[in-house]
């Protein structure tokens, strides 16, 4: 299990890919080893962001000490564990698979605040009882970010899909490489082209997800991820959860044609909602049916490559005050494909 975790975990590659999520997500993302030994600090330098300083001082991490004493401070919650301070803080982890084994590793998530942040005087008031004497205390708690329980769900969900793509990408490119075929027959051509096509599936895959991830978090129940195919100028309907099979053949858009070929080409982002609807897209409204949807264009690498379409029968959904959640959902993606 060490060796296969040393290949396929390069530290200074994921240092860097986790330190984007920690960038995006304002949140501490890092990774430790089987035993709770820290593997991948969330920053170089021992400095400690986002609330960092309570995984030690209330949680009471070592990530040096025996794998009984750190894991038993967590409960498992779903396909996650989750443990919880004094102070009411959540630390998240996500276990890393290869196959059917015991986890390679495992990435912690947190601190964050539910829902809710409690007063200042009574965060001072547990301290006292706790003994915390830092004068920064309050300045330390309002770094760490609220959010709610769909929210971090899908933020859960959307990172253990990254972190299981990464894993596989990089698993089959190790016996792609390692076979005889490889080595000796295959050109160089075909071998990147295998590759190439093994990163499409991934991606199909991650698309799923990032649909699946957005309904759930905006209560949505039809939605699509467009795809630009850049040689053409199009959009083209890639995955699609809630349309008919008629809908999804039909959808094909040109750079600026409808509301999301306006989206892609001018990377704007367009909530329907009543009167909150811009004015640039109201002669664009042709379904009275659909009482709210956001229209989100998707980048990576300083480009746009697709539009998340969103969209609800529903009065009593507001895709609006997800709005938020999305955009941020928006910039993970943007994370997760440079990614894979």
């Amino acid at each position: 299990m060490d060796e296969i975790k040393n290949e396929l975990i390069d530290k200074d590659k994921w240092f860097e890919f986790l330190r984007r999520f920690v960038d995006v997500l304002r949140i501490n993302v890092f990774m430790v080893d089987q035993e709770g030994r820290m593997l991948i600090p969330p920053y170089r330098n021992g400095e400690r962001g986002y609330g960092g300083e309570f995984l030690v001082s209330t949680f009471g991490f070592d990530f040096s000490g025996k794998k009984s004493e750190f894991w038993s401070k967590f409960e498992k919650t779903g396909p996650y564990l989750e443990a919880r301070d004094a102070l009411d803080f959540r630390v998240f982890a996500i276990p890393i698979m290869v196959g059917k084994s015991a986890p390679l590793a495992h990435v912690i998530v947190g601190p964050v605040i539910l829902n809710k942040r409690l007063d200042s005087e009574e965060y001072v008031a547990i301290a006292n009882q706790l003994n915390l004497k830092n004068e920064l205390l309050l300045d330390s708690i309002n770094e760490i970010r609220v959010v709610s329980f769909v929210a971090i769900k899908a933020i859960l969900d959307l990172l253990s899909e990254v972190m299981k793509d990464v894993i596989e990408l990089n698993l089959e490119k190790k016996r792609l490489h390692e076979t005889r075929f490889q080595r000796e027959l295959l050109p160089k051509e075909i071998s990147d082209a295998a590759q190439e096509m093994y990163a499409d599936i991934h991606l199909d895959e991650l698309l799923v997800t990032i649909l699946d991830v957005a309904l759930s978090l905006t209560k949505a129940e039809c939605g699509s991820i467009m795809i630009l195919d850049e040689k053409t100028g199009e959009l083209t309907i890639k995955v699609s959860r809630g349309l008919r099979e008629t809908e999804v053949r039909r959808a094909r858009l040109k750079l600026g044609e409808g509301i999301s070929g306006l989206s892609a080409q001018e990377n704007t982002s367009f909530v329907i909602a009543g009167e909150k609807t811009d004015s640039r897209i109201q002669h664009l409204l042709k379904r009275p049916e659909i009482k709210e949807a956001v229209v989100m264009p998707l980048s990576a690498k300083n480009r746009v490559f697709g539009v998340l379409n969103l969209h609800t029968k529903n009065e009593d959904t507001h895709l609006e005050t997800g709005f938020e959640n999305l955009q941020h959902i928006s910039r993970l993606i943007s994370t997760a494909i440079r990614s894979i």
